[in-house]
């Protein structure tokens, strides 16, 4: 599930299913609890390149408040718009993990 949920912009892409549809395929919905920041952090460890679609991911989204995840001359960003919580990273791998653990759960609460 984890890789499931990893890929998840890769999927996007690539078939354009919804991502809610992509996170209902990978289990999440049921098995939520099982999708930790330490999980996806060895799993984009393994994986570096889904790191770099997560910030594309972030960047492309076009939405008038949600979870973002940028770049930034202080570190690696991951913050809600508007006027949430940010939270400043050293480490790319470990905020892109705080951001996928986030962003998947806003998908997931947006389906009830």
């Amino acid at each position: 599930m984890v890789a499931k949920i990893c890929s998840l912009p890769v999927s996007f892409r690539a078939d354009g299913r919804s991502p809610l549809q992509l996170v209902a395929e990978s289990g999440y919905l049921e098995l939520a609890e099982s999708v930790t920041v330490t999980r996806v952090t060895q799993f984009l460890n393994e994986n570096p390149t889904l790191v770099d679609s997560w910030l594309s991911w972030s960047e492309d989204k076009k939405v008038s408040s949600g979870w973002y995840f940028i770049d930034t001359s202080e570190g690696f960003v991951v913050g809600y718009h508007p006027n949430g919580q940010r939270l400043v990273f050293s480490d790319k791998t470990h905020a892109c993990a705080e951001f996928i653990v986030r962003e998947v759960e806003s998908i997931r609460e947006a389906a009830r």
